[in-house]
This record gives structure tokens, C-alpha cells and sequence, in this order.
């Protein structure tokens, strides 16, 4: 499922994601070790390999549930428990050569998810091609390279971090700009990329609308992206994309300002689809987007406990 509301909060789920999966990886392992030295096999006999599967699920199990769990107020928490230590696996990984090699393959993939259409409506040479996937893909490494570093910076680390991330972001569309050398070319990126949070919920939503027998035609389609992007540009419905979101997360009011944007954003939204999606696609609609709404919530909760003031190790 693709998250609705920005680009930018997109990218930080996956930076929560890979942040849980490495210390969960890295706890299950030390624990594999301690049960394999404890549990050792007298020589020439060997364990059934599903019991060492079995073994080892067990304990990712235990860890994931460790990982979702916060001390109790003045309770001293355990290495699994503290949120700092999320902070310095994240620095950590990326640091790690190996670790950005794979945060550099996500970053290939994204641009591939999200501009491929564009960029197949340009008429590039393969370099130029590269070159501007280089570009597109620059935004999104540095929202992952600023929330890593977010995620163990203290308050005033935040305020300079954000302010270079807004540096890098003009410095990078203004090459873009000059890359793309034509005024039409420009513009039409702009509106593309614009309502990339809407676009990306268009697989989703052909799904749902199918599994109903409501699907939708393209001209449709194109009547609901448009309605969506207005909704969500209304001057009530704050931007949680890119440093604004990071600001909000870092705030610690992210949960609560989305959950106000979104009712007003789905108010909005019921009085357009009502002329633009029949009663089956409608159903269809709201189901999706509600279900979206959850899975946001949840995502944004895991990031601010993560992200909560005085979870940092000492």
C-alpha cells in the first residue's frame, strides 16, 4: 500500500522501516548465537533444519514485539527498549558502505515508482536519461540522509539540519531546472510531481474498485486525481512533505496535525467524487482511503516515538 499524503512521508516510513529491520536483525542474531552456544549439539549429530527455522522466528517474533514497546514512565529501559538506540543504528547504517549501497538502491527504485512516465515523455539520450534520474533521485537521498540524522540529533542539531535540507532542495530543483532547459518541460514536471502523492494511489485504487466490479475508465481517473490534488492543496490541509514534515515529526505533533488535514481533505473530497465516481466506486473509494488513513497513523506514531525529545541515549 503506497502512502497518500506526501512524497516525503513516503520516504521517512521506509527510513522507520529500515531503522526497526536493522536492530531487529541485529538483536536476532546476537540471540541465535547465544542459543546456538548454549544449546550445542554433542559432535556428529546434527539439528533438524526446521527447528533452527522455527527457533529463529520465535525470536524475530520476540524482538519485533520488543521493538514496539516503550519503557514505562521512570522505568530504565533495556538496550532493545531505548529509542536511542534506533537513533545510533541509523547513523550507524549510514555510515556503513554496505548500508548505503542498499539505501541507494531504494533510491533507484523510488525514482523508477515515481517519474518513469515523465521521463519516457522527454526526449532523452540514455545519458541523459541517467544523468536526470540522478537528480530526481538526489531529493529523495537527502529526505533519507536528514531523517536518519534527525532521528538521534538533539533540538538544535534539528534546526541546522532542516535548514540545509531546504538548502540542498532549492540548490537541486534549480538544476533541475536548468537540466530540463525549457520552460513547457519545466512546468509540466511541476504539475507532475505535484500530484505524485495522488498518482501513487492509483494502483491501489484500480484494485479496490475491481474487487467490486467498479472499475474506472481513464478519463475517470484523470477527474480523480485532479479532485484529490485539489483537496489536498487546500489552504487548511498542512504539507507534511519533505521539511515540513520533518519539522512536524521533530515537533512531535505529526499524528494530530495529519489526523486534522485529512478530515478536512476527505470533507472535501466527498462533495467532489459524488460527480465524478458512481455509488460502487464510491464505496470502493472511501474503504481504500480509510484503510491508508490507518496505516498512516500507525506509521506516524512508530516515527515520533522514535523521534520523541529525551529518548536519545545518554
Amino acid at each position: 500500500m503506497k502512502i497518500s499524503h506526501a512524497i516525503g512521508m513516503m520516504i521517512l516510513a521506509v527510513i522507520v522501516t529500515i531503522a526497526i529491520e536493522e536492530s531487529r536483525i541485529a538483536g536476532l542474531r546476537a540471540q541465535l548465537q547465544k542459543s546456538e552456544t548454549a544449546e550445542r549439539v554433542a559432535p556428529g549429530r546434527t539439528r533438524p533444519e526446521q527447528d533452527a527455522a522455527d527457533r529463529a522466528a520465535d525470536l524475530a517474533a520476540t524482538r519485533s514485539t520488543r521493538v514496539a514497546e516503550r519503557p514505562a514512565p521512570g522505568a530504565s529501559p533495556t538496550p532493545s527498549e531505548d529509542a536511542g538506540d534506533f537513533g545510533k543504528s541509523v547513523r550507524k547504517m549510514w555510515e556503513n558502505p554496505a548500508g548505503k549501497s542498499m539505501l541507494n538502491q531504494g533510491v533507484k527504485m523510488a525514482v523508477a515508482m515515481m517519474y518513469e512516465d515523465f521521463i519516457d515523455s522527454l526526449d532523452l539520450t540514455k545519458e541523459e536519461a541517467d544523468y536526470f534520474r540522478d537528480l530526481l533521485g538526489a531529493e529523495i537521498a537527502n529526505q533519507q540522509e536528514f531523517g536518519m540524522k534527525l532521528m538521534s540529533a538533539t533540538a538544535e542539531e534539528r534546526e541546522e539540519l532542516m535548514k540545509e535540507m531546504e538548502r540542498r532542495r532549492v540548490e537541486n530543483e534549480e538544476a533541475i531546472k536548468t537540466f530540463l532547459n525549457n520552460e513547457e518541460d519545466h512546468k509540466r514536471f511541476e504539475a507532475y510531481k505535484d500530484r505524485l502523492p495522488e498518482r501513487q494511489q492509483m494502483d491501489g485504487l484500480r484494485a479496490a474498485m475491481a474487487g467490486k466490479d467498479a472499475s474506472m475508465d481513464g478519463e475517470t481517473e484523470s477527474r480523480l486525481i485532479e479532485a484529490m490534488h485539489r483537496a489536498r492543496k487546500q489552504p487548511d490541509v498542512k504539507d507534511l512533505s519533505g521539511i515540513s514534515g520533518m519539522k512536524a515529526l521533530a515537533d512531535g505533533n505529526m499524528t494530530e496535525v495529519f489526523e486534522k488535514s485529512w478530515e478536512t481533505q476527505q470533507a472535501a473530497l466527498r462533495k467532489e467524487v459524488s460527480g465524478i465516481l458512481n455509488e460502487k466506486q464510491q464505496e470502493a473509494f472511501f474503504e481504500y482511503q480509510e484503510q491508508m488513513k490507518e496505516f498512516q497513523i500507525m506509521s506516524l506514531k512508530m516515527a515520533e516515538k522514535m523521534m520523541a525529545p529525551g529518548e536519545t541515549a545518554e
